[in-house]
């Protein structure tokens, strides 16, 4: 059996280093977040507290060596799905909390992503110009249609409700 690479060990003992220095520890959920959101993110927490996007498997390799040490951390393991960051500070957690609340910017819909609210498609005109683009509309499950020259939309459509994924089409035309 073969070593691990020295890369490897290095993270794990960073994260390591993190979870053994620092009172208060988290876990984020950064999955979706594009890249200027998530740099002001670390700017906002530059000096207050450290932040290390990383695997989960070194993560969790990481939660296990730490979890003998202090109680709880095991516990963690169970929230890491996806693209997750490590957030290490002495801060006041609810402070931090406030702080990476205040960083959530709507982002335009992608298609596949879960939606976090519902989608609403209100009545009324829209800036297309008449053309094909009804039909895509249509095809996404809004009911447009051409009037005085314009794109209509003929009624308020919730396509999307929270929760549920949003369709490519649907992306696509938001």
């Amino acid at each position: 059996m073969t070593d691990a690479a020295q890369y490897k060990t290095s993270e794990v003992d960073r994260l390591t280093s993190m979870m053994s220095d620092s009172p208060v520890i988290g876990v984020i959920s950064v999955d979706g977040i594009p890249g200027p959101q998530l740099q002001g993110m670390r700017g906002l927490l530059r000096g207050k507290a450290d932040m290390r996007v990383t695997k989960r498997t070194f993560l969790r390799l990481a939660l296990q060596q730490v979890s003998g040490d202090r109680k709880g951390l095991d516990k963690l393991s169970d929230l890491l799905d996806g693209q997750v960051a490590l957030v290490a500070t002495d801060m006041n957690p609810f402070k931090l909390n406030k702080i990476l609340e205040g960083t959530v910017t709507p982002t335009p819909a992608k298609g596949g992503e879960t939606a976090p609210d519902d989608i609403t498609i209100q009545k009324g005109d829209t800036e297309f110009k008449p053309g094909p683009i009804v039909g895509d509309f249509q095809k996404a499950g809004i009911p447009a249609a051409i009037e005085g020259g314009k794109v209509v939309v003929k009624k308020t459509v919730t396509p999307v409700k929270a929760g549920e994924p949003i369709p490519r089409d649907l992306a696509v035309m938001l």
